[in-house]
Parts: C-alpha cells; structure tokens; sequence
C-alpha cells in the first residue's frame, strides 16, 4: 500500500525537508504546502492518507484545520508538529495520531510513519472483513456499510472509484488500483483499466472487433474489456462456467 502524505507548515525549508524524508520512504509519497486554504483540494485531489499539521500558521490554526478534517475527512490520519511544547495540550484532546515537536528527529519521524503504516493496515483490513462480506465505502463526511456481493462494477472517477449497485452508486474516495485488489479475492475482476465487475453479476461477454469487447452486467451496466485483460476475463468467466 503506498502511503500519501501532506505535509502543512507555513515555513517552506521546513515543510519542503519533511517531504524530503517521507518521500524517501518505501512506498512513501509526499509533498508539502505553505497554504492551508489549499489543503483541502489537495486531499481530494491527491487522495491524500496523512496529514502532518503546523499549528501556528497565518490565515488558519493547525488546530482549526484539524477539526475541518475530522468532518470532510474523517479517514486521513492528523499529526502535529510545531515548535511550541505548550500546543500539546490542546492538540492531545483532538483525535490526532501522533504529536511531534520540532525540530524533529529522523528517529522520532521514523516512529511516527510505522504509527501511521500500523494504523493505516488496520483500517484496510477492517474496510473490508472477509468474513461478513461487507466494505465500508468512503465519501465526503459519510460512511455507508454494504455487501460486497451488492456491487455489481467499479470505474475509476479521478482519486474516487464509482461502485455500482442493483439500486444506487456509491462514490468511494479510495484508489482504484488497490480497491480492485482488495476485492478480487471476493469474486471482482479487472476488465479494464478502469474497470472491474463483480464475475457473479456478468450476463454476456459481447466480442466487437470495431468498438471493442464488453462485459453486459445485470442492471443492464456494461464495461469494457481491454486486450490486455481480454484473457484473464475469458478465463474467470470459463472457470465460472465449468463450476456452474
């Protein structure tokens, strides 16, 4: 899982040699921002994970822009790191992960990172339990709970994936490319790169040598299938056929 993160601070050196750091982490991206009235479409835009918030900044407290994430954005992990000790306890009343003061060292940002992997591992394998056959799909201050058999396909909408279901869509903020590997073992092909259907829900398999194959689903979706997962698709769907 790669692990997206925002640093926030108003001094560039400071933010710009944090982002340095986690970047040079393994499966590790990050990138910094001096304006916190653009971290909020930097989150939506970069599906961000984790925050790490300076709290004295012009225009607006890491400690308010906290509280703004905790509503749009309840799943991105928060960390404080600011120079003033006597922040920590205000910020130790907020839901935050970690509370670093500066000038911080590389051990205390290492500690910090395997919090946020921890954390972040056990809310992927909580999103989706095995067992219940459920995934919590997650949008903008909203959490629905549903069965991983209802969905009928998924297709990539930017840093969002578009689940379809029998009655409704969902607009999950989540990558496309791990989603589909956290429900294959579920039944979920990809098709496309942009596509993957539940193999459960595909009615027809229409060959069309001028638009291109496509996969007809039940609610009458269709998705296409590309030449390069054209023989994986053929191969789920003939197994299924075998079984049946």
């Amino acid at each position: 899982m790669t692990v997206r993160a925002l640093i926030v601070d108003d001094e560039t050196m400071i933010a710009e040699d944090m982002a340095l750091q986690l970047g040079a982490r393994p499966d590790w991206e990050a990138q910094f921002c001096c304006d916190p009235s653009l971290v909020l479409d930097l989150i939506t835009r970069h599906n961000i994970n984790v925050c790490f918030l300076d709290i004295e900044m012009p225009g607006q407290s890491g400690i308010a822009l906290s509280q703004q994430l905790r509503s749009d954005f309840p799943s991105v992990i928060i960390i404080f790191a600011t120079a003033f000790a006597e922040h920590a306890a205000t910020a130790y009343r907020l839901p935050a992960t970690d509370y670093l003061v500066k000038p911080i060292s590389a051990s205390v940002l290492d500690e910090a990172c395997v919090r946020v992997e921890q954390q972040l591992k056990a809310a992927g394998s909580k999103a989706i339990d095995p067992t219940a056959g459920m995934i919590a799909v997650k949008s903008m201050g909203r959490t629905d709970y549903i069965k991983t058999s209802e969905i009928v396909m998924g297709q990539a909408a930017g840093n969002y994936v578009c689940l379809h279901s029998k009655n409704r869509e969902y607009l999950h903020r989540a990558s496309f490319g791990e989603l589909s590997d956290q429900l294959a073992p579920h039944g979920f092909l990809k098709c496309h790169r942009s596509y993957f259907v539940n193999a459960s829900k595909v009615v027809s398999f229409v060959r069309n040598m001028k638009d291109g194959d496509e996969l007809i689903l039940e609610g009458g979706y269709r998705a296409p299938v590309s030449q390069a997962h054209r023989k994986s698709v053929n191969m789920v769907l003939s197994s299924s056929e075998m079984q049946g």
